[in-house]
């Protein structure tokens, strides 16, 4: 058997209303929006001004250094126009960033300044940074959803939870070095994003702000801001969509754009998901293929994908598209394998996480199988 590891990423433990993602990302809008969006496009949208204090403060700040390169195309430290952009979609995800450069061309001129935001979970880099770590994810609500009567003990909790799971996940982090190499990853994708751009003669720097940990989206927020930013992409690094990773991530960032007159002139674009990209779905074969291949007998392997685990309620009554997705993700890479020679058998199983063992959770059983769909 090869286990192939999909998307991770925590899961919310309760849910108190429905996910509506056309609804989300209205919120950001100046346009219409279609009832249900299709996350796996790519859109450019505008803030609103909206006057509320809901932005977090996490830990101390830290300066952030961006990355950067020199291009062909000039630069200015002209300020943002004083102007709000439409809606706009792209045909797919990772090529607003990649591939489509005619169309994104269009975005840029020579006195913008372009920068490119990375979004992902954060981890904890010594041993001491696992409490705190663990008090920041489940102090989120989009983790532990209370009841508005209840909101005020959202910090207690979280601190009672995170002082009582630190033991143990001290043990982990331990066993693979002393800490998350989620970071030093990060880093390397901005840098290997920029040098990319670069090549396609786009110039930009590359941000990174992590959901729980340094560098915080604050933070990346405040250098983006010093550096005069005036085009933005936002990248979520979760291939797949989930209310619980992306939607967390993308929440805090619209808090943050509501409140700041600098963003709210900065056109941006978000990416949702990229789990249908070409490149993404070829990468992921190969390696996959390249697995296979050690075995005496590669043909007669099944291939189990693992991924981690959303809540049933979060599927069933948010609409949360994570599990669409994650499977039709894997059905694309079993395609790409076929198109190569190899027929292989394939299981794909949701892994619970063990603070939600109360909360029944999606497990889908083998593709070539037929089974019926069961509850874990």
């Amino acid at each position: 058997m090869l286990h192939v590891r999909l998307a991770p990423g925590p899961a919310p433990r309760n849910l108190s209303r429905r996910w509506d993602s056309s609804a989300y990302l209205h919120s950001w809008c100046s346009v219409p929006c279609p009832s249900r969006l299709s996350l796996s496009r790519t859109y450019s949208i505008k803030s609103s001004s909206i006057g509320s204090a809901t932005g977090l403060c996490l830990g101390q700040c830290c300066r952030i250094k961006p990355l950067s390169c020199k291009c062909k195309l000039g630069r200015s430290s002209q300020p943002p126009p004083d102007s709000r952009q439409h809606f706009s979609a792209s045909s797919s995800a990772s090529e607003a960033v990649l591939t489509a450069q005619s169309d994104i061309r269009k975005l840029f001129v020579a006195n913008e300044k372009i920068g490119v935001l990375l979004l992902n979970l954060g981890g904890p880099e010594t041993l001491d940074d696992v409490q705190p770590f663990l008090f920041n994810l489940f102090a989120d609500p989009d983790i532990i959803r209370l009841p508005r009567v209840f909101r005020f003990l959202q910090k207690p909790l979280a601190q009672f939870i995170s002082v009582a799971r630190a033991p143990k996940s001290k043990e982990g982090y331990a066993s693979i070095g002393g800490g998350s190499p989620l970071r030093q990853i990060t880093d390397a994708q901005g840098e290997a994003l920029m040098e990319a751009l670069c090549g396609k003669d786009i110039p930009a720097k590359v941000y990174v702000g992590m959901r729980y940990w340094h560098p915080f989206t604050e933070e990346a927020i405040e250098q983006i801001k010093k550096d005069g930013i005036t085009k933005l992409v936002v990248l979520p690094l979760y291939p797949q969509f989930s209310i619980s990773t992306s939607g967390s991530s993308l929440r805090l960032l619209e808090s943050i754009f509501r409140e700041d007159e600098y963003l709210v002139n900065m056109q941006h674009t978000v990416i949702p998901s990229w789990y249908q990209r070409e490149g993404y779905i070829k990468a992921m074969t190969t390696l996959i293929e390249k697995e296979l291949l050690k075995f005496p007998k590669p043909q007669k392997v099944m291939i189990f994908f693992s991924a981690h685990g959303v809540p049933l309620a979060y599927v069933e009554e948010a609409g949360d598209p994570y599990k669409a997705e994650m499977e039709e993700c894997v059905d694309l890479i079993m395609e790409e394998l076929e198109k190569r020679g190899m027929a292989n058998p394939c299981t794909l199983a949701y892994q619970v996480n063990t603070s939600h063992a109360d909360t029944p959770c999606i497990l889908q059983p083998s593709r070539t199988s037929g089974m019926a769909e069961t509850l874990h």
